[in-house]
């Protein structure tokens, strides 16, 4: 039985590790939603203003979007702060007006993304708000001496986003 069991437990661990590697990194379909999203933000009106909004947490995204489509901007929703470097840098999200971004993501976080934007000479004059649950003070004031134009505590509510809607051009 011991000769069995031994038997079974290598092979599967070989076979699955391979098999199961592709499938967590699928970037194709992530580029293809993302397209889907850009080519749907291509057809709304040109003159309305156009918001970046950059979280991990789907939910979150879901939220901050409403919101803002309630206040009639147009909105591009994306799921890392590389994406959506990614997306600015190659022009594939044109005429954004601000980004609206989740401090603690992984990979790269908000706070990377906003010292990102203000270093480029193409992107800095964007304005980023950065979105936590946490209120850090430290955190905070980090991010507003790096240029966040604000930072805003979750749950995002109507009444923040009408404040931030002064500071967008």
């Amino acid at each position: 039985m011991t000769s069995s069991v031994a038997a079974a437990a290598p092979s599967p661990a070989p076979a699955l590790s391979p098999a199961l590697s592709p499938k967590v990194v699928a970037p194709p379909p992530q580029k293809a939603a993302d397209r889907k999203v850009v080519a749907a933000a291509a057809d709304e009106v040109p003159n309305e203003m156009h918001v970046l909004a950059v979280d991990d947490s789907s939910v979150d995204r879901a939220v901050i979007a409403k919101i803002l489509r309630s206040s009639k901007y147009r909105v591009t929703t994306v799921e890392s702060a590389t994406r959506a470097l990614e997306l600015l840098c190659l022009g594939l999200v044109p005429n954004v007006n601000m980004i609206i971004t989740d401090y603690w993501m992984p990979g790269m976080t908000g706070y990377e993304l906003l010292k990102r934007v203000k270093e480029s000479s193409k992107l800095k004059e964007i304005p980023v708000v950065i979105m936590s649950s946490e209120n850090v003070p430290n955190r905070i004031s980090r991010c507003l001496e790096e240029g966040a134009e604000d930072f805003l505590l979750k749950p995002v509510r109507p009444s923040d986003v009408s404040r931030l809607c002064s500071r967008i051009r």
